[in-house]
């Protein structure tokens, strides 16, 4: 993070007038970017701060029925990720087969930084602010919530910003495979806010494939590490590094804990929660009057 500049310096660009430029200035979105990382880590910090102070606000109280809010809120959260990876995915293809090649893709800033890809790659990182408000629902509807989720965002939110302002080349996979994998996530979310029930083994595969996502990201670091120590180029610093490093192992922990114990260990709480709220079918026949006889 840059220091207090002195009163003669410009003032950063606004995010209006970064996502209005045409062509894309990436430049220009690193300056915005950085003039807000503090604001990244002030906001965090009220956001924890926020959650837990509605949370025992909403102690004895009833949770608040806000299914319409919800279900928009998962719907523009499910389109601007299905955009996001339709077009980040024609820019890694682009960079892979197009460009410089696989490993470059990850090593080196190119085209995947510029014009619309370039665009919707800024966007990413500031919408990161806006997906705290995943939480704020869960809060005030009184589910659980558990140190995963709210870690998550915090950590998510601070590697993006800090990230895009260092030149991080391998972003461009971390941000196509995130945009990939939250196109369904929230596409299950509006689902369930609709109370459209899904089974439980997609909510099993969707975990699955968010584990997947972070470990195909710690693949890509430890090339990127070991080209890093033999003098190779790698368009990253070794903060940004260091921080996704640590911040994707602990994501397969945290990640891979909450699976064991939703889906394996003792029968998968989520499947035994989905045997419980589904009727056996001699059940369903008995209350409709249609009980067979071997």
């Amino acid at each position: 993070m840059s220091t207090a500049t002195s009163s003669n310096s410009p003032s950063p660009p606004s995010f209006l007038s970064v996502s209005l430029s045409q062509p894309f200035d990436f430049q220009a979105a690193k300056v915005y970017t950085e003039s807000v990382q503090w604001a990244g880590i002030w906001v965090a910090t009220l956001y924890v701060i926020a959650i837990f102070g509605i949370q025992w606000f909403m102690k004895e109280r009833k949770p608040l029925q806000i299914s319409l809010s919800l279900q928009l809120w998962n719907a523009w959260l499910a389109l601007f990720s299905i955009m996001g990876s339709i077009v980040t995915s024609y820019g890694l293809i682009r960079e892979i087969f197009f460009g410089d090649g696989l490993v470059a893709s990850y090593t080196k800033i190119g085209s995947f930084f510029e014009g619309t890809v370039g665009l919707w790659t800024f966007w990413f990182c500031i919408s990161k602010f806006a997906e705290l408000g995943d939480t704020i629902f869960i809060v005030l509807r009184k589910r659980p919530l558990i140190f995963l989720h709210w870690y998550h965002h915090v950590a998510t939110l601070n590697y993006g910003l800090m990230s895009y302002v260092d030149n991080t080349a391998f972003n461009s996979w971390i941000v196509w495979l995130n945009f990939s994998v939250h196109a369904v996530m929230y596409s299950y979310y509006f689902l369930a806010a609709c109370k459209i029930r899904l089974p439980a083994w997609f909510a099993q595969c969707l975990t699955s494939a968010q584990i997947t996502q972070f470990l195909i990201t710690l693949a890509i670091l430890a090339h990127a590490g070991i080209r890093m120590v033999n003098g190779l180029r790698v368009d990253t610093t070794v903060t940004s590094y260091l921080y996704c490093l640590l911040m994707e192992i602990s994501y397969v922990a945290l990640f891979g804990n909450f699976f064991y114990h939703s889906y394996i260990r003792g029968g998968g709480k989520k499947f035994n929660r989905e045997k419980a709220k589904k009727p056996t079918e001699e059940q369903h026949s008995m209350k409709n009057g249609t009980t067979k006889m071997d």
